[in-house]
């Protein structure tokens, strides 16, 4: 009986002593590389990969609370409808952020956290009403918000353009007056824009957003590719090779493919639109972690 007591006595301390342990999550990005690991206790490990390539450049540790991504700094404060820039968003545990705006007809491009910054660059249609848009960036780890200004549109540095009678904004959808040297105008319903006349680069998605961003112009979007590939095939614009090849655009999606979940819930893949293979409507899905070289030029 007291030997019976006692392996009673035994087991109830040990289960008193040994807890049982959550198991290990770990995080990958688009291109299956490690971004953050949280192990059965609960610590954060936040890696910062270099870009197209399977090096660790950084490794941050951390609680949960200490890791939750944090924005300290958006600029620019402010940005005029109908116009594209680069959204910087700067502050601490920013690796594998994704962003999500209140105001839905934002464009957004390709872009990806470092530990202390997210660029993103959007095209903010000349439609948007005035007034604060909210920025929601999240990672695996948490949720924080911030906020910048949409501006009515001026034409010339004169008076904000108003919204007519029907509701629109009174801008012209005609060709830009001037373009930079190598590329023409277009007339767009969204807004005239510019694109080069021939394709300046060959490269993989990263390195031709970058290609594109460091002389200050961007990827078109496939709206405006395709509006410039039919002028040009009716004879309007000296464009050279719109068909032919692939080519890149700057507009994405996350495209579901069964089985397959993604680092932050749901199944998909972020995909980049190419076109000009055989015409100018026709649209190819490329996740954009391959690295492809594939043609490009850009638009502004």
């Amino acid at each position: 009986m007291r030997y019976v007591s006692f392996l009673f006595g035994l087991v109830w301390l040990l289960a008193s002593v040994v807890r049982p342990v959550s198991a290990s999550e770990t995080f990958k990005d688009e291109a299956g590389r490690i971004i953050y690991i949280i192990d059965e206790n609960g610590a954060v490990s936040m890696f910062e990969n270099s870009p197209g390539i399977d090096i660790t450049l950084s490794v941050t540790r951390g609680t949960r609370e200490q890791m939750q991504p944090q924005v300290t700094e958006l600029v620019p404060e402010s940005v005029t409808a109908g116009t594209n820039t680069m959204l910087r968003l700067k502050g601490k545990n920013l690796v594998g952020a994704t962003v999500k705006f209140s105001e839905p007809s934002i464009e957004v491009g390709t872009y990806s956290g470092k530990p202390k910054s997210v660029d993103v660059p959007i095209r903010v249609p000349v439609e948007v009403a005035p007034g604060p848009v909210t920025v929601e960036l999240s990672t695996p780890i948490g949720t924080t918000k911030s906020s910048f200004k949409v501006t009515d549109m001026k034409i010339g540095g004169t008076s904000p353009v108003k919204p007519d009678s029907t509701g629109k904004s009174g801008i012209s959808t005609g060709a830009p007056s001037s373009c930079p040297d190598g590329m023409v105008g277009v007339s767009a319903e969204r807004g005239g824009f510019c694109i080069e006349v021939e394709r300046t680069f060959t490269a993989d998605f990263y390195k031709a957003e970058k290609a594109c961003g460091i002389v200050g112009k961007r990827l078109c979007q496939a709206a405006e590719w395709r509006t410039a590939c039919e002028e040009a095939a009716a004879g309007k614009l000296p464009l050279k090779k719109m068909i032919g090849d692939w080519e890149w655009t700057g507009t994405q999606a996350i495209k579901e493919v069964p089985g397959e979940a993604t680092d932050y819930g749901g199944t998909g893949q972020l995909t980049s639109v190419l076109m000009g293979k055989s015409d100018c409507k026709t649209e190819r899905d490329y996740q954009v972690w391959r690295t492809e070289n594939i043609p490009g030029r850009c638009c502004k």
